[in-house]
């Protein structure tokens, strides 16, 4: 697709919708299934297969094209059934797949089934190097994040031949795309796969401030709807050749009049595109028909207190609420300890830490991995300078613990060239490998010289993505903090090597907004620091609270109130056959992570021995963590 040759392309929920936008002029359509689809909450909107058959004859009889959304994340106990529902899209001659899951691309491959394949804006692409990769693996169009500015699309179109599409009206999740995992933490329905309660949308107070602007409840993640259709003209210099509008569920009457507002709106601009004046009758249409009010993303700036609808005035009604939950105690020791395990496994013990200290303690402590994290936050250490581990990795000897650095969950396009800059460094120093939680890290950084494993900020959930990864050179994969015992059993049942989180703080939220400043009603160029002091959480209507950490590019993680302990099901998981259990220690104070380690280190050379788990360790890592600790999702 050209430059010029512009798409509008509409949400469709059923055949009277699919009609009514294709009048009103969109170019193309997406919908969704009966399965394997983002909206698996309101099936009355999703396709049956007839249905499918009857969109796909009159789009193409009408030259349009249609798009079906196969945008999950796919647990190994569905693969086959994927497999099958692939194949008969591609027999009814669909246009595209939209994809979250490599999964779905590996399939695509084995089974030669020629469908072009959009990769998803839940698959977080936010730089030029995912967006190579996934070119050179058959992908034809990314959906870009919301969280680009237009220097950064343009970098990306430049700098690829991959086609870009991006949403300009609609509905909006504050959370990085595919990274909000609280709705999975706390009902076991996951955002990444259609099944969303809306957490985003919940009242919270805030603590941990001096001052705030007031006390009172707020919607702090309630981002306003998106409405670039002033900015059309920009995005079409910056590369933009798909304009997606979102609303799968929302009336005809409302897509009619959207969708031929921006038709008219590209004509304009396809007849003329120095003629960026918006229509005036069109966007004020496009006011008064709103359901929140109106927002810009992130194309000029960083989203900040002006973004959010933080009175809720204009909030639609949500019929869920956070749950009061119920951490581990004493009593949870016996049931899963009943598992029998067959003969002993040689499962490796991985510690990630946040700095030199952090190394050399684990080295001390002589564990089989140690991951240093790049993800360094404001509150608890400086700014990691890789040079300061360079005299303890020339001091590293073969038979000594493997050390690893693991890079940030987000890279966006300003962000990838530390990612460079690392890649050169590593080149010099004694350094096992890499940990990367994004395509792009894991293009750049793939090497002989090297190991490279992915983190859990790829969730992966199958065999099938775990194998699309392998081919471009990842050796082992952390399993996606969202599986259930379960389908962790299945996973491995297909001899994946991969690595599972057992201990560590739950990131159920990341996002670019500073919660700290919103509080207290200031914007990001007026920066306290005072996030470097203060220790902020959300407070939900059960007084839970959700710890806030900032990182040095003002991202703000928001954690699940309790810790995840997975000490329980070590029996099952050596068993299973797992490669190495994992401590996410990087935010734990020396002291704490020393005995955390210690407990997980005694377990594990039990289990290589043939011994079970003990309920001594359990009863100590209660006393650790008084706040509260939980097996869920994995333990439903």
């Amino acid at each position: 697709m050209s430059r010029y040759d512009l798409e509008l392309l509409a949400p469709v929920g059923s055949m009277d919708v699919l009609r009514t936008v294709a009048e009103a002029g969109a170019d193309a359509v997406y919908l969704g299934g009966k399965r394997f689809n983002m909206r698996m909450l309101r099936p009355e909107f999703n396709f049956s297969d007839e249905e499918l058959a009857e969109a796909v004859n009159y789009l193409h009889h009408e030259q349009k094209k249609i798009y079906v959304t196969v945008n999950n994340l796919y647990y190994q106990s569905e693969m086959h059934e994927l497999q099958d529902y692939l194949c008969r899209l591609a027999d009814l001659q669909v246009d595209a797949f939209i994809v979250q899951d490599l999964g779905v691309a590996q399939i695509c491959r084995e089974k030669g089934l020629n469908i072009p394949l959009h990769a998803s804006v839940q698959m977080g692409i936010n730089n030029v190097e995912s967006a190579r990769l996934l070119e050179k693996n058959g992908f034809s169009r990314v959906i870009l994040t919301r969280h680009l500015s237009l220097q950064e699309i343009e970098t990306i179109y430049q700098g690829s031949k991959i086609g870009i599409e991006h949403f300009v009206h609609g509905e909006m999740c504050i959370s990085h795309c595919g990274q909000c995992l609280l709705s999975s933490f706390m009902y076991q329905e996951s955002s990444n796969r259609g099944r969303c309660r809306k957490p985003c949308r919940w009242r919270y107070r805030m603590s941990g401030l001096e001052q705030i602007s007031t006390d009172d409840p707020q919607y702090y993640l309630a981002q306003k709807d998106l409405c670039l259709y002033p900015y059309l003209q920009q995005m079409i210099n910056a590369g933009v050749s798909s304009f997606k509008i979102e609303g799968r569920m929302r009336s005809k009457e409302q897509l009619a009049q959207i969708i031929a507002s921006y038709r008219r709106a590209l004509d304009r601009l396809r007849a003329d595109i120095e003629n960026d004046q918006p229509d005036v009758q069109d966007m004020q249409a496009l006011e008064e028909n709103r359901i929140r009010d109106f927002c810009s993303g992130s194309l000029f700036k960083v989203t900040d207190k002006e973004d959010i609808g933080l009175d809720g005035k204009r909030e639609p009604a949500w019929n869920t609420t956070a749950q009061q939950l119920t951490p581990l105690g004493e009593n949870d020791f016996y049931k899963p300890a009943e598992e029998k395990s067959p003969a002993p496994v040689q499962t490796e013990l991985t510690v990630t830490v946040a700095d030199q200290d952090g190394l050399q303690k684990m080295m001390m402590q002589e564990v089989d991995n140690i991951i240093v994290s790049l993800d360094s936050m404001r509150q608890h250490q400086g700014k990691l300078a890789l040079e300061k581990l360079k005299p303890i990795l020339d001091a590293h000897r073969e038979g000594q613990s493997k050390i690893f650095i693991e890079t940030p969950r987000i890279v966006t396009q300003k962000d990838i060239e530390s990612v460079y800059q690392l890649k050169e460094w590593a080149e010099s120093n004694r350094l096992d490998g890499f940990v990367v939680n994004d395509l792009g890290s894991l293009n750049i950084l793939k090497s002989d010289r090297w190991r490279l494993w992915t983190g859990s900020g790829l969730n992966v959930a199958n065999g099938k993505s775990a194998l699309f990864l392998r081919n471009q050179g990842a050796e082992r994969i952390t399993a996606s903090l969202e599986l259930s015992a379960e389908e962790m059993k299945a996973l491995l049942a297909g001899q994946v090597p991969a690595e599972i989180i057992v201990q560590g703080p739950m990131p159920a939220m990341i996002t670019d907004l500073c919660l700290i400043q919103t509080a207290l009603g200031a914007c990001p160029e007026d920066c306290s620091q005072e996030c470097v002091q203060a220790q902020p959480a959300l407070l939900d209507e059960h007084g839970q609270a959700y710890k806030i950490l900032t990182d040095y590019q003002c991202r703000n993680y928001i954690y699940y109130p309790l810790e995840r302990c997975l000490y329980l099901y070590l029996q099952w998981l050596t068993a299973w056959g797992v490669k190495s259990v994992r401590i996410d220690g990087q935010h734990y104070p020396p002291k704490l992570l020393t005995r955390v380690v210690y407990i997980y280190k005694q377990a594990v050379q039990e289990r290589r021995a043939g011994f079970g788990i003990n309920k001594e360790g359990f009863e100590r890592l209660l006393k650790l963590f008084p706040n509260g600790m939980t097996a869920t999702p994995f333990e439903k």
